[in-house]
């Protein structure tokens, strides 16, 4: 008989969200992690309603909350020179909207893993896997200077995008496309922001998030193909990616931490399981984190594959390896390929007639706030039908319109 039902490898987002609700199952979990916690994580990491419900129906966003991250409720979209101001509604009751640092974050979810009664160890890493016909049965790991084999019915990879449990197990890639941008990002002391603040550029997107301690997070990107040059000279990239007024905000205040950033932005789905793995989080599905939707889709991830676990573990063999990952696929499509779209960066300007119609109308503005919180398809909005209505008289003096880019 396995020791675990469950072993995690990798437990932030994903891998301590899975833990907590299977343990609290009564599920016997093991989650092993290379870091210790708290610690901080590369990560784009702004929490809109559709990730925010998740943490409210867990029980654990009054925590949040009381870890003096600054509740956002408002989004700022500076699309070239038009303003769409507005918020995304609220999902499943919940309309709170947090950038929480995850050195804070990743930490209340381990720790609400250990409190449901799942083991995690740090300081661990996983060495292989180990098989037996055909099936993975365990992990090999090595931690607290000894190597040991522990073995599950299931070992699951919330390992990230670079995930080697995909690699050992040879998750083929259902569909990829190489990074669109590239970027770096800093917290800053004395730079206000009123709300959440998006900017889109013809090869630029900046973004400012309010976080933890009085702090502004505010990430510099540009498109992959200029990577190069920006991590040559980081601190002249990244002030030549801000508009003139945030040169001036950033340059009035202090950075309070290291520039931190990546070239490394894939987007794929992998194959999300198999016999006896399965992937969750970016190592299942990762996309560009300009629309700041991985961690909400880490915690859909966590909830989906907690649940197929379940069946699984109840005698249903197909749902890890077919229905998991079917369900998954259907649940995030939207929001890939919207993400995909915005991550061209193309140059703003011949759309801004349609931005300013949508600022014009609250209804619309609404409607937009919600593709931008993941919880409405753009194809609903961005259509030549939709378009065609709302730009009305302009659309038959200015002559066709295309559908934006």
């Amino acid at each position: 008989m396995a020791a675990y039902d469950v072993i995690i490898v990798g437990t932030r987002c994903a891998g301590a969200s899975l833990a907590m609700l299977l343990a609290r199952k009564g599920y016997r979990v093991l989650g092993v992690d290379r870091a210790s916690f708290p610690s901080d994580a590369l990560s784009t990491h702004f929490l809109l309603p559709r990730t925010t419900h998740f943490l409210d129906d867990w029980g654990l966003l009054e925590r949040l909350a009381a870890t003096g991250c600054p509740r956002i409720d408002s989004i700022t979209m500076h699309y070239g020179s038009v303003i769409v101001h507005g918020r995304p509604d609220a999902v499943g009751g919940t309309a709170a909207m947090y950038c929480p640092r995850r050195i804070v974050l990743d930490a209340l979810l381990v720790d609400a893993a250990r409190e449901a009664g799942a083991e995690i160890r740090e300081r661990t890493v996983m060495r292989s896997l180990l098989w037996e016909e055909g099936r993975v049965v365990g992990i090999r790991a090595a931690g607290a200077g000894k190597a040991y084999d522990e073995r599950a019915t299931i070992v699951v990879g919330a390992d990230g995008a670079f995930s080697q449990l995909a690699r050992l197990v040879q998750a083929p890639s259902d569909e990829y496309l190489p990074s669109l941008t590239c970027g770096y990002y800093a917290y800053w002391s004395g730079v206000p922001t009123d709300g959440v603040e998006f900017y889109v550029r013809h090869g630029r997107d900046i973004l400012v998030f309010p976080t933890h301690d009085g702090l502004t997070c505010i990430w510099a990107g540009r498109s992959s193909g200029e990577w190069r040059a920006y991590r040559a000279d980081v601190e002249a990239g990244y002030r030549g990616t801000l508009d003139a007024e945030l040169v001036a905000r950033v340059t009035a205040g202090r950075r309070a931490t290291p520039y931190r950033g990546t070239g490394k932005l894939p987007n794929f789905y992998r194959r999300a399981g198999g016999e006896g793995w399965a992937l969750v989080g970016d190592a299942a599905y990762h996309r560009d984190p300009l629309t700041g939707m991985g961690i909400g889709d880490a915690f859909l991830g966590a909830a989906l594959l907690s649940e197929a676990i379940t069946r699984a573990l109840d005698g249903d063999v197909q749902a890890v390896p077919v229905r998991y990952g079917r369900e998954l696929r259907e649940r995030t499509q939207t929001v890939f390929d919207y993400t995909l779209r915005a991550a061209a960066l193309h140059d703003p300007a011949p759309q801004q007639p349609l931005y300013a119609e949508i600022a014009a109308s609250a209804a619309t503005t609404r409607q937009f706030m919600n593709v931008l919180g993941g919880t409405a398809s753009y194809r609903a909005l961005f259509n030549r039908e939709s378009i065609a209505a709302l730009l009305g008289h302009r659309r038959e003096r200015n002559g066709a319109y295309a559908d934006p880019q």
